[in-house]
């Protein structure tokens, strides 16, 4: 039977986290010259950490290396210094490439970005287990969970550190349910009917104003990618199990390309779309006027991006649906949640044992705690339910918003372990519907359907499983970065050019792969898959780490859900 959230939440204990309240001790030798932590910890040894850059921090909280989150690390963590390598998040990859070229990489890294081709150039240690030895806080749960030793291990070697959390929405497919109602029209199903519906969004004047002004959906990188995953394959990664062999899926993406072709040519979408990176689709979407906005903008942190469109368009209704099954089969956009690899230390690191220590300290419950939620009361507080609620929005905006990436690395078990699951899995939609303002009640209604969504039984996400593909030689490498970006050029202009069909993009692109040698790189794939498929991740693990969604009684109060 699946799990829901009620009986977890029952087993939520109640934190009181002040800003005294470290991890445990790490050693009991204390060196002469080395000062105490608050609580009597030994600082010991210096260590770099990464940090994203989201240009999100106001200039009176100072900077992403220099604020009251990195002040509470110095002052808390048992190290002589914490030195934080900030990187932009819109050029991570580019930046953390420069900084391991120079030998400037930190010696930790905390990210979410492809970590196969450091570990493919060398850049990553391997944890070994007498490293892991010395993360006893991390090693709990990489032994409480079989999908995280999997993820983590290639070829018999562990090079990445990851985490275990509540399997919840990121991209998905938000709809103008106002619009639905006024053109008597039905949520689509399949995807002939996403198409007549945008179609019918974009022809039949949906806001009223007398204007043709406005389109069906977006089609913007982001859109893209929940669109290939309807067709069940992913990106970067473009393969799937066929037939009990691990192949490049050249059926699913040229029927991909015919469907998006299709959407292009009826004209429901923004004819500059290949220039949108992003920014253009999220405005036009909040300005009123797109129908069905294919996004990862509405995930757990971003009600205030729900706030600008109730803002803009106060009498809107917004809904979320299911992406239509196709002949491959049901798949979700991509998820949150799972085992997730969030980081790796620095082969070049000059002090393995200081990066381990620290990856150690993160995963101290009290100390992911106070990362995740700060000072008990201060932004967040817990109500007698167990919900992490918030205190005030608008101190948050200030103080808090910009400091989660400083727990990319942290233990989902805020109780100490004493859960099979985060007993906070459910406090998103739950402290969002328990808030005193009805927009982010709202929210909480729109948040709650996205996790049905992606916790529905059977429904996969195409790209979570290849996490576990091992990394390639330096060769091989090559030959699959060139291929791969040949590949995508290739179909991504077919999706503008009206003479080219998708048969023949996917010929074109083919042709390129075959010449980069990326038919070396499938092989190679395909090969290790046969020998290690059962330590690979499959979507059956996911499945096991599924919850049903469930609204609390106080919840329940301000749902407009029925």
């Amino acid at each position: 039977m699946k799990k829901t959230f009620s009986s977890i939440v029952a087993l939520s204990l109640v934190m009181t986290v002040s800003i005294g309240l470290t991890a445990c001790s790490f050693t009991k030798e204390e060196p002469k010259n080395a000062s105490p932590t608050p609580d009597g910890q030994v600082k010991k040894g210096k260590v770099s950490v990464m940090v994203y850059d989201r240009g999100l921090i106001p200039a009176s909280e100072g900077t992403y290396d220099n604020n009251r989150w990195t002040k509470w690390i110095q002052e808390n963590a048992p190290f002589e210094e914490v030195k934080f390598i900030v990187v932009p998040r819109t050029e991570a990859s580019q930046k953390m490439n420069m900084l391991f070229a120079a030998g400037e990489g930190p010696d930790v890294v905390a990210n979410y970005e492809d970590m196969i081709p450091f570990i493919a150039k060398g850049q990553a240690l391997e944890i070994t287990d007498d490293l892991l030895a010395k993360m006893p806080n991390y090693k709990k749960v990489l032994d409480k969970y079989p999908a995280l030793q999997k993820l983590t291990t290639v070829n018999g070697k562990r090079y990445t550190v990851g985490t275990v959390s509540p399997v919840s929405p990121n991209h998905a497919a938000i709809i103008r349910a106002d619009w639905l109602e006024k053109l008597n029209l039905s949520v689509p199903k399949t995807p002939e009917e996403l198409l007549a519906v945008a179609k019918a969004f974009t022809e039949n004047d949906p806001d009223g104003n007398g204007k043709n002004d406005t389109y069906g959906l977006t089609l913007n990188a982001d859109s893209q990618r929940v669109l290939s995953h309807m067709f069940g394959f992913g990106n970067p990664e473009k393969y799937a199990v066929v037939d009990g062999k691990l192949t490049f899926v050249w059926d699913r993406i040229q029927d991909w390309i015919k469907f998006t072709k299709q959407i292009v040519d009826a004209k429901v979408v923004d004819p500059d779309f290949l220039l949108d990176k992003g920014d253009k689709a999220l405005t036009d979407f909040t300005n009123g006027k797109i129908g069905i906005f294919l996004t990862g903008k509405f995930s757990q942190l971003n009600s205030p991006t729900f706030a600008n469109f109730k803002k803009a368009n106060p009498n809107a209704k917004l809904d979320t649906f299911d992406l239509p099954a196709t002949k491959y089969g049901t798949f979700e956009g991509y998820i949150n949640g799972g085992p997730s690899a969030v980081g790796f230390i620095n082969a070049a690191t000059k002090d393995p044992d200081a990066a381990a220590r620290y990856i150690n300290w993160l995963n101290d419950p009290k100390v992911s705690d106070y990362l995740v939620n700060g000072p008990d009361g201060v932004y967040k507080k817990r109500d007698t339910e167990g919900t992490v609620v918030v205190v005030d929005p608008e101190k948050n905006k200030i103080e808090y918003d910009y400091a989660t990436d400083y727990s990319i690395i942290r233990n989902f078990q805020l109780d100490g372990g004493t859960t099979t699951y985060s007993p906070l899995a459910n406090e998103f939609y739950n402290s969002y519907l328990k808030s005193s303002n009805p927009v982010l009640q709202e929210f909480g209604d729109l948040y709650f359907k996205m996790a049905q969504v992606a916790n529905k039984p059977g429904a996969i996400d195409p790209r979570k499983w290849q996490q576990t593909l091992p990394a390639l030689s330096s060769d091989l490498l090559l030959k699959k970065t060139n291929g791969g970006k040949a590949v995508d050029d290739i179909l991504l202009k077919s999706l503008a050019q009206s003479n080219v069909t998708a048969e023949q993009a996917v010929a074109s692109a083919k042709d390129s792969w075959k010449k980069a040698g990326g038919e070396e790189v499938d092989a190679f794939y395909n090969d290790y898959y046969q020998k290690n498929k059962d330590k690979m991740l499959s979507p059956e693990d996911f499945e096991k780490l599924k919850l049903t969604p469930e609204l609390l009684p106080a919840a329940k109060k301000n749902s407009k859900i029925k």
